[in-house]
């Protein structure tokens, strides 16, 4: 695979990360939301709201999880700029 090739994998893979980010966030938000609705009943029980709040913990273990691997692929992309800015400047010199 070239460098130019596996720059462009990282960064097709970065948006598709970015994407499932966004949906993530958005599933966390309804989650919260409803949650809050259930929680505003004063005749709510913890049990209505117990696999709720086990979806909401697993959605943000998800999203950190991705947060973290866009972390390093921006790194990764990071790094292939600087080889390919040394690479254009020892052609340049050339």
């Amino acid at each position: 695979m070239s460098l130019k090739e596996t720059y462009e994998d990282l960064q097709q893979k970065a948006s598709k990360i970015k994407h499932e980010l966004a949906s993530l966030k958005t599933e966390m938000t309804l989650l919260e939301e409803n949650i809050h609705g259930i929680e505003l009943n004063p005749n709510f029980l913890e049990t209505d709201v117990q696999p709720l709040y086990e979806s909401l913990w697993n959605l943000q273990m998800a999203y950190k999880k991705r947060q973290t691997e866009l972390n390093t692929v921006t790194l990764q992309l990071n790094q292939l700029d600087h080889i390919l800015e040394g690479i254009m400047e020892t052609d340049q010199m050339i």
